[in-house]
């Protein structure tokens, strides 16, 4: 069975039952010297098998953020490679592993790169140095209004199409060698838990905050808490010694965490939010040497990918309201006060960051655009909150179906024009 570059290398041998490693992937549906036919987007299934009907196997190494399987992000993720499997009649078999246990961040880049894994998570944010549009976009996020569903939903579409149609920021995976499948994942809102309650900017003043990004520290320092640096897995522990008093964090990693055992009061923002932290799914060089049918069946399942990991933390936001009440702990919403001093201080930051050219001018503007673009289609698809944070076990479930969001989502950001063989 020819494989991807599971075992290392990008050598055009492994893959010339594949693909020849000649050339570049031609138009959907027409010929290609490289990697044979391909068929339209949504196309029925039918074709989709004619077009790989002749193509020899191929397994994939995918390296993922959740810790298993059967965790909350885990499950997302199996929806892709499920995906995959079935578009591709089997022909393509993708082998995940979990907990970014090949290699971590900021490492996972170079890992697809040269292909100790073909495809892989990484939370680029962390890298703003390397991948400062990424970053940059991120912090522009967190101006997009939340909601416990329709506020990922909106924010994770306007991250997405800022993605697509950042040129700067697609020639960056390049340059690094990889092919984004996601540019943009804006992935969950952040959240304070602390070990008091908490809910105006005079009661952060003075708190020491464990946070991830640059960002998230200037907008805690502006409101006179004192960010401290740290794994969010050792926030638990740090908690309980009382070493720091509150989590910035998403839902997804205070699953993972646990931190609500020690901090279980939960503070969110809606109208203004910490700057977001910007993650991605990318494919090494493997991408390039596949049929092009290979190609557009991950691109296509890409879509599911990110809906996957937008609901993946509403999934999230459910859990931790449930965690929050079996410790009796809060949850409340930040001040209005607070709200309006998060507001100047990402417009500051936004501000900076296209001085710094990591953003076009204008992005403000175009932030507000998208979301209202997005929480239209999103309303328009009937999709709606049921309530608020604390109610959300109440009204959410996961077992809704977002194929019809991932679908438009492709179809309207600008997705479609990057598809191989557009």
């Amino acid at each position: 069975m020819a494989r991807g570059l599971v075992s290392g290398g990008s050598a055009c041998a492994a893959l010339a039952l594949l693909a020849g490693c000649a050339g570049s992937a031609g138009s959907a549906g027409s010929g290609n010297e490289a990697g044979g036919e391909g068929f339209a987007w949504d196309a029925p299934q039918d074709e989709v098998d004619a077009a790989v009907a002749d193509h020899e196997p191929v397994t994939l190494t995918l390296q993922a953020g959740g810790p298993t399987e059967d965790s909350i992000s885990g499950r997302r993720t199996m929806d892709f490679i499920n995906e995959v499997e079935e578009r591709s009649d089997g022909k393509i078999t993708i082998e995940p592993t979990w907990g970014m246990a090949i290699s971590g961040y900021p490492e996972a880049v170079d890992a697809t790169a040269d292909g100790r894994v073909d495809i892989s998570y990484d939370l680029v944010s962390y890298q703003p140095q390397r991948f400062p549009e990424a970053s940059a976009i991120g912090v522009a996020l967190g101006s997009v209004p939340y909601s416990p569903m329709v506020g990922e939903m909106v924010a994770n579409s306007v991250a997405a199409e800022m993605g697509w149609n950042d040129q700067a920021l697609l020639d960056r995976y390049k340059e690094e060698g990889v092919t984004p499948l996601t540019p943009i994942l804006g992935n969950g809102v952040y959240s304070l838990n602390c070990n008091s309650e908490i809910n105006t900017a005079q009661e952060l003043e003075g708190k020491q905050v464990r946070a991830g990004s640059a960002g998230q520290n200037e907008a805690l320092s502006e409101f006179g808490a004192v960010p401290v640096s740290m794994e969010f897995t050792e926030a638990y522990e740090a908690l309980q010694r009382n070493t720091i008093d509150c989590d910035l964090s998403p839902m997804s990693a205070k699953e993972i965490s646990g931190v609500y055992q020690a901090a279980s009061h939960l503070a969110y923002s809606t109208e203004s939010n910490w700057p977001r932290f910007s993650g991605t799914y990318v494919i090494g060089p493997t991408y390039d040497q596949m049929p092009l049918a290979y190609q557009q069946i991950l691109f296509d399942a890409a879509a599911t990918m990110t809906s996957g990991s937008a609901q993946s933390y509403v999934d999230s936001n459910a859990q931790h309201v449930e965690d929050i009440a079996s410790v009796d702990g809060t949850i409340e919403e930040f001040d209005e006060e607070f709200q309006e001093k998060m507001a100047e201080i990402l417009d500051g930051q936004i501000t900076a960051e296209i001085e710094a050219g990591n953003l076009p001018e204008g992005s403000i503007e175009k932030v507000d655009e998208l979301t209202e673009k997005w929480t239209k289609r999103v309303a328009d698809l009937g999709f709606e909150d049921g309530g608020d944070m604390e109610e959300l076990p109440e009204w959410y479930s996961a077992d809704d179906d977002w194929s019809a969001w991932a679908k438009d989502l492709w179809e309207n950001s600008g997705a479609l024009d990057h598809r191989p063989g557009a």
